[in-house]
């Protein structure tokens, strides 16, 4: 209503300004009259021009007022005060600290809300992006890989009342790496008009979990699976009979000679083995296989979708990588092994994980029991009649007997001179041990293992001595008389003799008791018992030198770099570790190992001996060399020392 009285007053002052203008008699009369009333007349239409202007220009101020007061009340209408923006304000600040990033999404797939946590997030600006498509602002996958987004819609569009839970998804913003989030959706409004997107960075969390993992499920030494994580996985592929046909590996594996470094080094040093250990594990096993340390030097390996064939290989290349190791330690080098068990199986539901362990367990002690240094297939209800026996048997009450019974056998293997200018005629063995069993003779490796466990070494290691000394006397004194020559035996020296305080007496007594001459007796002691029994080593070797018997330091060359300690010893020998010696004519290093200790032994005034000698072309590289004396079955295989009293016997014979 305001504007109708103006818009009329206008009308009429341009009416009246036209009708002036028309009206030409009154133009004329007026142009002609020079009265006051004339001038008024004729100033009229300017007036009225006048009036007309300022008329219009009032409508326009009212209408540009009247334009701003309807701004005005919508924004009143908006916010009707300021309390209440302030309110909306805090409930979106409340909205970004307790859900994180929110997003809506109408059903055609748009962006029509984004608060500034999901800005943050995306790094997509709010203003840019509504009504964008939401898969272009929210890049979600989840763990493996897959796409959320398409998901969720079908998810919402079939169950519309049901909030659903994704978990951790991964978020791919605009620039930059991927986050990982916890998402949440749930439909709004009638008919999921709208769906919202709630997404919490959980980034920091996961790294934080993950390292906490990690520290649980790893050996905080090797970095490799503890044994409680490596039964958990293991337990979860025994039980997956998804695939029934396929077979995994699971093999236990114990090092050894890993006491005598740590025990002679430290345990800083036996930690470095262990680190240096795991890496050859890591390195020799494929990428699907899992690695553990069990505890100590324990391992155990898991070959997933492996045959036993092919388990076997791979266990036998990570032996092998043992065996050719050397750990060097503060100028020391020692050599290690490994006896391993190995057991096939297939995924089954009733599978018992303990049994599998325990199974694989008695595989790589039947390897120890064998020998050590081997790999031993587990073979179950299959195994053979001699294994079975070796895990039955009560193997402390069999080799007390034997102690006690004389039941064991004592062989001797001739050591061999590789020089035609010895003019010494002294025959050299070594005495070598045999265990009667079930009409077979079981090797030193098959029971001495269980002998050490039991602490039964010092017993068996008298009773060679005592027989050995009683043969001797008997069968070559009064030859080495009539025929000249003389007989020399040489015979180990356990780590627990070496140690035990009335060895040295023992010794003595049973020499005064034989009347063996002591030159004809040579006590060997490995390098590693020497190492690591270093102070008792050096006693008990000056006593039996003072008694007049020699010594020979065996395996040299296997654990030892350092020559200081030589100087230390009263040796007359050092023996070749066979290691070296075996693949002397293949391997350069091998070569070069197999001169270094025979010139060391030369510089010191020591004989060498190699052993392992198996063939023709090794013994003429040894001579070439110029290694003093030979021993393996090239040069001769372990005969019953009761023999040598028949040698003797032919030899008077030959004589006479």
């Amino acid at each position: 209503m305001r504007f109708v009285i103006p818009v009329l007053s206008l009308f009429v002052l341009i009416a009246s300004l036209l009708w002036w203008l028309v009206n030409r008699e009154l133009r004329d009369s007026v142009a002609e009259s020079t009265d006051v009333s004339s001038l008024l007349m004729a100033s009229l239409p300017y007036v009225l021009l006048s009036m007309a202007a300022l008329q219009a220009l009032s409508l326009l101020w009212l209408a540009r007022h009247e334009r701003k007061a309807v701004r005005v009340n919508d924004a009143e209408a908006f916010v009707p005060n300021p309390a209440a923006a302030v309110e909306q304000v805090n409930t979106e600040w409340v909205l970004d600290a307790l859900a994180g990033g929110v997003v809506v999404v109408n059903p055609q797939g748009k962006v029509t809300y984004m608060n500034a946590s999901a800005e943050k997030l995306t790094l997509w600006q709010r203003d840019k992006i509504m009504g964008e498509p939401v898969e272009k602002v929210l890049r979600l996958e989840d763990l493996q890989g897959n796409p959320v987004m398409r998901r969720a819609f079908e998810a919402h569009r079939v169950h519309p009342g049901h909030p659903l839970q994704f978990g951790q998804v991964k978020l791919h913003p605009r620039v930059g790496d991927a986050k990982f989030v916890e998402l949440h959706t749930t439909c709004i409004l009638d008919d999921c008009k709208a769906v919202v997107f709630i997404f919490r960075d959980v980034t920091a969390d996961r790294k934080v979990i993950n390292r906490l993992y990690r520290q649980a499920s790893r050996d905080a030494l090797t970095d490799l699976m503890n044994r409680s994580s490596f039964e958990q996985y293991v337990e979860q592929l025994a039980h997956d009979t998804s695939s029934l046909l396929r077979t995994h590996v699971l093999a236990s594996v114990d090092l050894d000679n890993f006491k005598i470094i740590n025990d002679t080094c430290g345990h800083l040093a036996g930690d470095e083995l262990l680190k240096q250990v795991a890496q050859i594990f890591r390195h020799s096993v494929r990428t699907s296989d899992k690695v553990a340390r069990i505890g100590g030097d324990e391992f155990a390996v898991f070959l997933e979708g492996c045959s036993q064939d092919k388990g076997r290989s791979i266990m036998e290349t990570i032996l092998t990588e043992l065996r050719n190791f050397r750990f060097s330690w503060e100028g020391r080098v020692f050599s290690i092994g490994a006896s391993i068990g190995l057991l096939e199986f297939m995924p089954a539901s009733h599978i018992q994980i303990k049994q599998l362990f325990a199974d694989a367990d008695r595989a790589c002690y039947t390897a120890k029991a064998l020998g050590r240094n081997q790999v031993f297939v587990h073979a179950g209800e299959a195994e053979t009649e001699a294994v079975s026996n070796q895990r039955v048997t009560d193997w402390g009450k069999l080799l007390k007997d034997a102690i006690r019974e004389d039941r064991f056998m004592l062989f001797i293997q001739p050591i061999a001179p590789l020089s035609e200018k010895r003019t010494d005629n002294i025959r050299q063995y070594e005495v070598l041990l045999r265990l009667p069993f079930r009409q077979v003779l079981l090797n030193p490796g098959s029971f001495l293992p269980m002998a050490d466990r039991l602490d039964l070494m010092v017993g068996i290691d008298r009773w060679i001595i005592r027989k050995s000394l009683e043969t001797l006397a008997k069968c070559c004194s009064s030859a080495a008389d009539q025929a000249g020559e003389q007989t020399r035996l040489m015979i180990n020296l356990s780590s627990h003799t070496v140690q035990d305080p009335e060895c040295f007496a023992y010794v003595e007594q049973q020499i005064k008791r034989t009347g063996v001459n002591p030159g004809m007796i040579c006590f060997e002691i490995s390098e590693s018992v020497a190492i690591s029994n270093f102070v008792h080593s050096k006693r008990i070797m000056n006593a039996l030198h003072s008694l007049g018997c020699h010594l020979v330091l065996d395996d040299f060359g296997s654990g030892f770099s350092s020559l200081n300690y030589l100087r230390e010893l009263p040796l007359s020998y050092l023996k070749i570790d066979g290691n070296f010696v075996h693949n002397l004519v293949s391997n350069p290093v091998d070569a070069a190992m197999v001169k270094a200790v025979h010139e060391v032994g030369q510089v010191m005034n020591l004989l060498t001996i190699a052993e392992l000698v198996e063939d023709a072309e090794t013994l003429q590289h040894l001579r070439q060399i110029g290694v003093d004396f030979a021993q393996g079955y090239y040069c001769g295989r372990p005969v019953p020392l009761m023999q040598l009293c028949q040698q003797q016997e032919q030899r008077l014979q030959a004589v006479a």
